[in-house]
């Protein structure tokens, strides 16, 4: 089969490597997204660097077709939960495993969906709404990404959100926030990308710059960069929630006079559970396809460098075999 090796940051190389053997369901990759902490692995930012090191076939947001399994799969379009948890330990038990300190993530650990085939245990798979075209599946992880961030962050229809970032996990978030009736405001210094958003009518106000002091009772950083951060707290109003559900950073300051005389709460958000990826593959559906920008995964490398680039407006990339 064919598969992008991450052979050195930046560089890919389309390789042939032997079909998955193993336990599990082999699965036929049909999409494959590509999702911030990929281009950070690619880039070789510090905070990617501190965590994997090539060589690598990243991957985890993948949608396939069952090829050999249980009877009751084969054929099925099926989208991927791509970490994998012990099953046993105080977090697995108490139904968070997606805290599970011994969990392996496909794209990571494992080879991931940079190639044609996987091969991945029968609990990790979904079946995709009939008539849902194929590729969507690659969604439904940030999709459900956003489901548990957005749901950690307590949102009321009619309060005012502020979203950080305007690429897969802020335009998705968008979305969610507005279906939930919210009125979402973005904060998105690529004019061309904050206009996707604002041409499919998901945020009412965009800002390139620093975003208003204050205003906000909600405020999600899907970018968490050393800058974005600080500017989540200074914009959370008082008695306000900061989720934060980007990783693009290592360390960022917070003003503590700002958080403890205001009553301002940060909260972290990582993955999501079992339950929440089956609702975010329900609402695929009704998920706006302008939000993505499909390419062939033959041309993998030119897809990472556009994004690296910030040369694709849509805050989607999904690679399709």
């Amino acid at each position: 089969m064919r598969a992008w090796v991450l052979r050195d940051y930046g560089a890919l190389a389309l390789e042939e490597r032997p079909v998955p053997q193993g336990p599990g369901l082999l699965l036929r990759v049909v999409a494959t997204g590509l999702c911030g902490s990929d281009l950070g692995v690619f880039k070789g930012t510090p905070a990617m660097r501190a965590r994997w090191h090539p060589p690598l076939v990243l991957g985890h947001e993948v949608a396939g077709v069952v090829e050999e399994g249980p009877e009751g799969l084969l054929g099925q379009v099926v989208a991927v939960h791509p970490a994998i948890p012990c099953g046993t330990c105080p977090f697995c038990r108490r139904g968070k495993p997606h805290l599970c300190p011994e969990r392996v993530h496909l794209g990571f650990h494992l080879p991931g969906g940079l190639a044609q085939w996987i091969r991945i245990p029968e609990g990790q798979v979904y079946p995709l709404p009939r008539g849902l075209p194929p590729w969507k599946g690659a969604l439904a992880e940030p999709l459900a990404v956003v489901l548990h961030g957005a749901r950690l962050g307590q949102p009321e229809p009619g309060e005012e959100a502020l979203v950080l970032g305007g690429g897969a996990l802020g335009g998705l978030a968008a979305w969610l926030l507005g279906r939930w009736g919210l009125r979402v405001s973005l904060r998105e210094p690529n004019p061309a990308r904050a206009e996707v958003l604002r041409r499919l009518g998901l945020v009412e106000e965009v800002w390139e710059g620093p975003p208003p002091e204050g205003g906000f009772p909600l405020v999600l950083d899907t970018v968490g960069l050393e800058a974005t951060l600080p500017q989540a707290l200074r914009a959370c109003a008082p008695g306000g929630r900061v989720v934060v559900l980007g990783l693009g950073g290592v360390e960022a300051p917070l003003a503590l006079q700002d958080l403890v005389l205001r009553e301002k709460a940060v909260q972290g958000s990582y993955l999501f559970t079992p339950e929440e990826f089956a609702e975010a593959v329900s609402l695929l559906e009704d998920l706006p396809e302008a939000l993505v920008r499909r390419w062939p995964a033959a041309e993998a490398q030119e897809a990472f460098t556009a994004l690296a680039q910030g040369q694709v407006p849509e805050p989607k990339l999904v690679l399709e075999w």
